[in-house]
């Protein structure tokens, strides 16, 4: 831990896909069971993260300038059509519409709701997330889950990690930047709030894209401001 004062630290904004909801097994299953009745043999898991990272390739263009402003439902919905055709899986317009409704029915790790819940006494709990707001309010209903607010980046004008975003949350917060902290499992969301001169939480999910991809490394306890093995350690270390 750096310098923080918790006493300073009025919000926590939360990135919640792969966070706080487990879209990889979530959707992977959903897969599995469509590829079964298609009578397609497929790697579901392998699947499921390339469409993930072929939405973060659009959305990397939009942020760029490329194509229209959309939410991340579009976003996916066309990253669908990419993967399905490069793995030659045709779909009805009705089965990719039913398929892409799974992201509004993700579910969270097993313990995000009570620390969420028990932070709330605390700090302003507020999500923060690249996911259509549709997905976070259906998703957070869907595992009756509560905030104190739900901000989208469709909403933003920026999408994260431009500083932009950041910044436009914390004034809608009515906060100065070092008095909200971001939480996430992503480094890059976690520095780009940093630049933008929020405080840092990393909550270590290993198996955010499946068991087979190893590439999640704990970051140095020195990397964020906070750094917590799973969430009961975050809480630990932010009400103790």
């Amino acid at each position: 831990m750096t310098d923080l004062k918790l006493d300073r630290i009025k919000a926590l904004t939360w990135d919640v896909g792969g966070t706080v909801f487990d879209w990889h097994h979530t959707i992977r299953d959903e897969v599995a069971l469509l590829a079964t009745s298609s009578g397609l043999d497929l790697d579901a898991a392998q699947f499921t993260n390339d469409w993930r990272a072929q939405m973060f390739t659009l959305l990397g263009q939009m942020r760029s300038g490329i194509g229209p402003w959309e939410n991340a439902d579009a976003l996916h919905l066309r990253s669908l059509d990419i993967v399905l055709d490069s793995y030659g899986w045709p779909l009805t317009l009705s089965e990719r519409q039913v398929l892409n409704s799974v992201w509004h029915r993700l579910h969270a790790w097993d313990d995000a709701k009570p620390v969420l819940e028990a932070l709330r006494d605390r700090f302003q709990v507020v999500v923060m997330t690249v996911m259509s707001w549709q997905i976070a309010v259906s998703s957070s209903k869907f595992n009756n889950i509560s905030w104190d607010g739900v901000l989208s980046c469709e909403f933003l004008g920026n999408y994260k990690p431009d500083r932009e975003a950041y910044l436009r949350t914390v004034e809608l917060l009515g906060l100065e930047p070092h008095q909200v902290m971001m939480c996430a499992a992503h480094d890059g969301d976690l520095n780009a709030a940093m630049a933008a001169g929020l405080r840092s939480a990393y909550v270590y999910r290993p198996d955010e894209r499946g068991a087979s991809d190893t590439s999640i490394v704990m970051p140095s306890a020195t990397s964020f401001d906070i750094v917590a093995n799973d969430f009961e350690d975050l809480r630990v270390k932010l009400l103790s």
